[in-house]
């Protein structure tokens, strides 16, 4: 038996739709997962599965809003009854935004965190919910970021949702162990997606106006070192493949780096 195979398990992308999330996608359709790309936006999630569709996987779109509990719970249960059953969970739902300290708001505290910590927590709810219903065990991966570990200026909001991710992480590995869930993280560095393009141009806003970078210059400089470019969202999803499978059963309540050395622990 193949224990990296993923043939028929079917996998719950949140964020699906785009970026990483389709990356992920992508990923564990290569590994044979049935993928069931979750997004608050339609559009995107409905043009992610239609693409894997044409390559000849099973997939299919849920809209979800994570920050909603019950709109979670409407969108697993939809997978659930296409499908039949649910196996792996990816939180890869998450925004950013670049402020410097003391101009972020309650308001965009709230938000970061309702949507990296408090989503990702929902979704990580009602999956389990589910899984103890039908008896089953199953898989969660959680996307946090390096920004956990080694922080980045001007983004002290999504650098804490992070690490409270990573905390949350082995928190969620003890205590859903005893019924069957494996719980990971993986810690992405400079992943060549608009998020990052989103950074890249708030980074080209705030320089001065006589030392202001171009995109291609960032895209150059911002790539890590070792791998001398940036990161692919498919190099990210088949680290993610990997740890939803059974060949890394006893990988548990770890947040691991995949930024090509740019974190050391």
């Amino acid at each position: 038996m193949n224990q990296y195979d993923l043939n028929g398990r079917v996998a719950l992308i949140t964020g699906g739709g785009s970026g990483l999330g389709r990356g992920i996608g992508q990923a564990l359709a290569e590994l044979g997962a049935i993928v069931v790309a979750a997004d608050i936006q339609t559009e995107p999630a409905e043009e992610a599965a239609s693409a894997l569709r044409q390559q000849g996987h099973q997939a299919m779109a849920v809209k979800m809003d994570v920050t909603d509990p019950a709109s979670v719970t409407t969108a697993m249960e939809a997978a659930l009854s296409q499908f039949g059953h649910l196996d792996i969970l990816v939180n890869n739902a998450g925004i950013t935004k670049m402020q410097n300290i003391e101009d972020i708001t309650p308001a965009d505290w709230e938000k970061v965190f309702s949507i990296n910590v408090e989503g990702m927590f929902f979704c990580c709810q009602s999956f389990a919910q589910i899984l103890r219903r039908l008896g089953a065990s199953g898989s969660i991966v959680n996307i946090a970021s390096n920004a956990g570990k080694v922080t980045f200026p001007g983004q002290a909001h999504y650098n804490a949702s992070k690490a409270a991710v990573m905390n949350l992480t082995q928190s969620l590995a003890k205590e859903l162990a005893p019924c069957g869930i494996r719980v990971n993280a993986v810690c992405p560095g400079a992943v060549d997606t608009e998020m990052l393009r989103y950074c890249m141009l708030k980074t080209i806003e705030d320089a001065p106006a006589e030392a202001k970078p171009t995109v291609e210059q960032l895209r150059a400089t911002w790539g890590p070192a070792q791998l001398g470019r940036l990161i692919q969202p498919i190099e990210v999803g088949r680290v993610v493949a990997f740890l939803a499978s059974d060949a890394a059963e006893i990988i548990r309540g770890q947040s691991i780096s995949v930024d090509a050395g740019n974190t050391p622990y």
